[in-house]
């Protein structure tokens, strides 16, 4: 049960981290700075990537113990003190994945709500460029509308691929 519960500290330890990273691309979004998108799906990605292979390392090792078990079945049959830290385990998890959909989510919702604000955009208005003559902008430099206007949309698409990408169904199968 020792080699799970390190295996299970790490996994929470990824999943942690993944969740900040989702944090970090919300705050992102919400501050409307698309530049720096493709930076932070990346990290997401990264994250992701990383708490996937503690997925397959923590399956390929309770599958070695007992095929087909849950997080809670070890529990109900370990000694010692180990049910009530793979509770622990459970809880710490089930909270992180619960708190990465919602965010996730919300990081969906929010590309798609950028992305059809950019549709409705005027050709050659850009981010950083003044709505009207005479207008304010952002104070952004703007080379060239319409190349930031496909940068900012394919930002928000990688945002809406990477929220797509997170699924867990293993993890989740684990918890149950």
């Amino acid at each position: 049960m020792e080699r799970v519960g390190s295996i299970l500290e790490r996994e929470g330890d990824a999943l942690e981290h993944l969740l900040f990273k989702l944090i970090e691309t919300k705050l992102l979004l919400t501050a409307d700075e698309a530049r720096f998108l493709p930076r932070a799906t990346r990290e997401v990605e990264r994250a992701r990537a990383r708490a996937r292979e503690l997925d397959l390392l923590r399956a390929a090792t309770v599958a070695q113990l007992v095929a087909g078990a849950t997080l809670r079945d070890l529990a109900t049959v370990a000694t010692g003190p180990w049910p009530a830290i793979l509770r622990d385990h459970h809880d710490v998890l089930t909270r992180l994945v619960d708190e990465i959909d919602v965010v996730a989510h919300q990081n969906a919702c929010s590309a798609r709500v950028g992305l059809e604000a950019l549709a409705c955009e005027p050709v050659g208005v850009g981010v950083g460029a003044p709505a009207e003559p005479g207008g304010r902008g952002t104070g952004r430099p703007v080379r060239n509308a319409e190349l930031d206007r496909l940068a900012r949309g394919a930002a928000l698409e990688s945002v809406l691929g990477t929220a797509a990408r997170l699924r867990m169904p293993d993890l989740v199968d684990f918890l149950r």
